[in-house]
């Protein structure tokens, strides 16, 4: 692949640094790959994401195409989310855009809103921060604590900056081209998943890094370089120290990416899985083997995802965990025949997920469904119709939990009912009974009012009567 070397200076102007001195790059001349050594092409981009860096452009500023975004259109893939990169301070973006909001405290960042909810995030270059040693922590060894301050950079140092080498890309409107500081267009032409820098102190600044490079291998099939997944092997307990609420987020979207069954098993073999979720663990991890019939039931979920690209409802997935969780089926029927009360059903809920931080109410929504699961596989089918399942909250993750299962009892039939409930309630027919039943009951009660308030009246005319001739006797015996 030919390449072009250039050598690129950093921001524009001089800026004010913080009193720490920035760690240097390795080196601040980029691989610059010319528009014939790559796939990606404007047409490809969001038209509002090139505005934005046009218009920068214009006005004297760097601008590139960074991320994710770039990472996907080299794969051939379309991107979520198109991220801008540029040497313009927040206060200049927001200048230059008048539909323009900073957000963020450590770090100010610029969102431009666009029509149907559009965001596109505008960020200055970073600098490199030290790393300050805290005191040891009860293992011995010095946790990292990072300075995140509003230290602006070049795009060298923002590159550097970066988790993975894949998402380290800039793409330049200008010329066409991609830039590289870190070696991500070769990981990208091998397959390799690179961590940045040394995965071992990378990992203590960030743990989630480690969910994100598995995150990454599994979507993309890539493999894992040897120090990135080693590092990640004998430092996993480090994830236990981010914040939970951060790490449910982050398996939360793994669990709806289309790569769930991949996923957790990078996750097992990496130690990270008994942070997460040991309960798939237990049983010398028979859940997840090939074949098993959990491993199926996952892989109808990715396919589902990739099918309709949106993402799943994390509540039928977390509920068809807690249901295998129960007795380890190995069919549908198996899954089916399982006969709890509703007490043992709250017992069994408590002891899952017991690592993860799963909101309150994600838990009420997962106990509605099971609920929900119980009551429809302890009725007959012919007496299911009268359940009034169209009325039901869990109704339309119900439908999605038994099309991942494979639900062929009653030769499709209970599918077919279930999901003609879930088709009324998303175009709000179970709704419209209960408003129609809620507006019989407000017009009679108006009409009992109604026959009600003659009566009334009589009474309050007759008490002011008898109030103004007890005031006129009054006025008399003082007379």
């Amino acid at each position: 692949m030919p390449r072009e070397k250039s050598t690129r200076s950093g921001g524009r102007g001089s800026r004010k640094k913080s009193e720490t001195t920035p760690q240097t790059p390795e080196t601040e001349t980029p691989e610059v790959y010319p528009r014939n050594d790559h796939c990606v092409s404007r047409s490809e981009i969001d038209s509002d994401a090139l505005k934005i860096m046009y218009r920068l452009i214009r006005h004297g500023y760097k601008a590139y195409l960074v991320g994710g975004g770039v990472r996907d259109l080299l794969l051939g893939k379309k991107p979520k989310d198109f991220d801008i990169a540029t040497d313009a301070t927040p206060r200049n973006i927001k200048a230059l855009f008048r539909n323009c909001r900073i957000i963020g405290r450590r770090f100010k960042l610029a969102h431009v809103y666009f029509r149907n909810n559009k965001i596109i995030e505008v960020a200055t270059f970073r600098d490199i921060v030290e790393s300050s040693e805290s005191s040891p922590s009860s293992d011995g060894e010095a946790s990292l604590i990072v300075e995140q301050n509003n230290v602006y950079g070049t795009p060298a140092t923002d590159a550097f900056r970066r988790d993975l080498t894949i998402n380290a890309l800039f793409y330049e409107l200008s010329t066409f081209s991609i830039i590289d500081y870190v070696g991500g267009m070769k990981d990208l032409n091998s397959k390799t998943i690179r961590i940045i820098g040394d995965p071992k102190t990378r990992y203590q600044e960030d743990p989630v890094r480690m969910m994100r490079a598995i995150r990454h291998a599994a979507r993309a099939h890539f493999s894992i370089e040897k120090k990135t997944l080693a590092a990640i092997q004998n430092h996993h307990a480090l994830i236990e120290e981010a914040s939970q609420v951060r790490v449910y987020e982050e398996l939360r979207k793994d669990l709806s990416s289309g790569s769930a069954l991949p996923m957790l098993r990078l996750y097992g073999d990496a130690g990270l899985l008994q942070h997460l979720l040991p309960e798939l663990l237990l049983n010398d991890s028979v859940l997840l083997k090939e074949g098993s019939f959990f491993s199926e039931a996952l892989g109808r979920i990715d396919q589902y995802a990739c099918e309709s690209k949106e993402e799943l409802p994390t509540t039928s997935i977390l509920a068809m965990i807690a249901l295998f969780l129960l007795s380890y089926p190995s069919s549908f029927e198996d899954l089916a025949e399982q006969r709890l009360d509703r007490e043992e059903l709250n017992d069994h809920l408590k002891s899952c997920f017991i690592k993860l931080t799963v909101p309150r109410k994600e838990r009420e929504r997962i106990d509605d469904l099971l609920g929900l699961w119980l009551r429809l596989f302890q009725t007959p089918l012919e007496r299911v119709a009268k359940l009034n399942l169209e009325r039901r909250r869990s109704i339309g993750d119900l439908a999605l939990l038994l099309r991942w299962l494979g639900e062929d009892s009653h030769e499709g039939k209970l599918l077919e009912l279930v999901e003609e409930a879930a088709s009324k309630k998303s175009s709000g027919q179970g709704t419209k009974r209960r408003s129609s039943s809620r507006q019989g009951r407000g017009k009679r009660g108006n009409s009992e009012q109604k026959s009600t308030s003659p009566n009334r009246s009589k009474g309050k005319t007759r008490s002011k009567r008898s109030s103004s001739r007890r005031g006129n006797r009054r006025q008399k015996s003082s007379e």
